[in-house]
């Protein structure tokens, strides 16, 4: 297998595969449109009440016992269409190659969910003052409210399962697929920059020495 091709290969999987670190799909986090005016301009928005709500919230929604399993269902999701995506840019007439990059798909991926399972503690946290400061004591009230419900906790229980589901996996797979496509004319274009500038420098070099 030529040089060029193995180091695509590297480049490509390297690359897609760094998505699998956020342990939180788009959907779990707060949209910053959604932040009201009150509780950006509002001093007191980080209070005790707020954080108390917001924790919570983070404690139902995602219980202690099952936070792992949410989180990791997240990540293998991901894994799944991302591997999907990069498929034409892999040589798949090098059954050798192929073996040896889905297994480093493996080995990362059960790295980075060692690596997750250890910063659960401190991201449940951080997204516990993260509520606390974005929405208002009302809005807390009104969402912690939902979550007790049992509709609230299948919420955050399913969605792993949301972003498998063909409706949004095929919608989300289309997307990714499109975008890989912009990857390999991408790099190129930045090898090719790269080139040019340090073929810029060799020669700036060379003229400072005559």
């Amino acid at each position: 297998m030529p040089l060029f091709p193995i180091a695509r290969l590297v480049a490509v999987g390297s690359l897609s595969f760094m998505a699998i670190a956020s342990p939180l799909s788009a959907q779990d986090a707060p949209a910053a449109t959604a932040v009201s005016a009150e509780a950006v301009t509002s001093e007191t928005a980080f209070d005790a009440e707020a954080l108390s709500l917001a924790s919570q919230i983070v404690d139902i929604g995602y219980p202690e016992e099952s936070r792992e399993a949410l989180f990791f269902g997240t990540m293998d999701q991901t894994v799944v269409q991302m591997r999907q995506a990069i498929g034409p840019n892999l040589p798949q007439n090098d059954p050798g190659a192929m073996e040896i990059f889905d297994t480093w798909v493996l080995k990362y991926t059960a790295q980075s969910k060692d690596v997750l399972r250890k910063h659960i503690p401190s991201i449940m946290a951080g997204m516990t003052e993260a509520y606390a400061k974005v929405f208002t004591v009302k809005e807390l009230t009104d969402i912690l409210a939902f979550v007790e419900t049992p509709s609230g906790k299948k919420f955050f229980e399913l969605s792993p399962a949301v972003l498998g589901e063909p409706s949004f996996a095929d919608a989300n797979q289309r997307y990714l697929d499109e975008s890989m496509e912009l990857l390999a004319p991408a790099q190129q274009e930045l090898l090719d920059d790269l080139m040019k500038y340090m073929e810029d420098q060799e020669a700036s070099d060379s003229s400072d020495h005559i």
